[in-house]
């Protein structure tokens, strides 16, 4: 199968994930926010903390947590130790959407492939991160 093929696959699968419309529409680089800042503990919950999980400058993680601010979905107040720092937490509105996260869906779909399918998807994509991560 020509290599342009595969990539174009891979991409269509990348936009079914995040397929929703409307007004709480979210995109993925969000939906990464929102999952970190489910997992990460409170002095990490800073715009700078998910720059560095993203792998972006201030800016546009500073945006895309604005973003959610304003869908309600995160609250960001100053730090009562360090006014310059800002704290980030999910709303419960924020965290009764990750129960609908698109990662979900994929989950699912990798889990019904077989066990062989799922173990060489799984290299061939960390192989494929690896070429990506190197070229960046």
């Amino acid at each position: 199968m020509d290599a342009s093929v595969v990539a174009r696959l891979l991409e269509q699968t990348a936009r079914a994930v995040y397929d929703a419309r409307g007004p709480r529409a979210i995109h993925a680089g969000q939906w990464a926010v929102l999952r970190y800042l489910a997992r990460a503990g409170r002095q990490a919950r800073t715009v700078g903390g998910v720059a560095t999980y993203l792998g972006v400058t201030h800016a546009p993680a500073s945006r895309a947590v604005s973003s959610l601010a304003r869908k309600d979905l995160v609250t960001v107040r100053a730090d009562p130790e360090d006014r310059r720092v800002r704290r980030i937490d999910l709303t419960p509105a924020g965290r009764a959407l990750l129960e609908h996260d698109p990662v979900h869906r994929l989950t699912a779909a990798i889990e019904d492939l077989s066990s062989d399918k799922q173990k060489d998807l799984a290299i061939t994509l960390e192989a494929l991160y690896g070429r990506l991560s190197k070229a960046s």
